[in-house]
């Protein structure tokens, strides 16, 4: 499975995997890091950035992207197909994921997880 990033989004993105991990984690209610559940009619995906250290552990299968491998919950394959698309709608300032078959998830959002470190 592999994921095109819209150019607009990969040094972005990019900035974030300087000093973390990025997941794709469907926000299901199940997990270390997933709060709510949500039904198959309302899909909903986030960027979550882990520190490196942070418990990766419920994302056990990884997709290719233009930013290299990205963890994903094995469940969430079922709501995911090849040729996915992450863009970036300037207009709504909206992350999109998209497959061949349409849209999955309209308002993806970067939630930044990572502990905060003191000096």
């Amino acid at each position: 499975m592999y994921m095109k990033i819209s150019e607009s989004l990969i040094d972005q993105l990019k900035d974030y995997q300087k000093n973390g991990t990025i997941v794709l984690d469907l926000d299901d209610g199940v997990g270390k890091y997933s709060k709510f559940g949500t039904c198959a009619i309302n899909i909903s995906f986030r960027l979550l950035v882990l520190g490196k250290d942070q418990d990766q552990s419920d994302y056990t299968e990884v997709i290719s992207s233009d930013i290299g491998e990205m963890p994903i919950k094995k469940h969430s394959e079922m709501y995911l197909e090849d040729n996915l698309i992450l863009d970036y709608d300037p207009r709504m300032s909206l992350i999109k994921l998209k497959g061949p078959s349409g849209m999955i998830d309209g308002n993806v959002q970067i939630v930044d997880l990572r502990e905060k470190i003191s000096n």
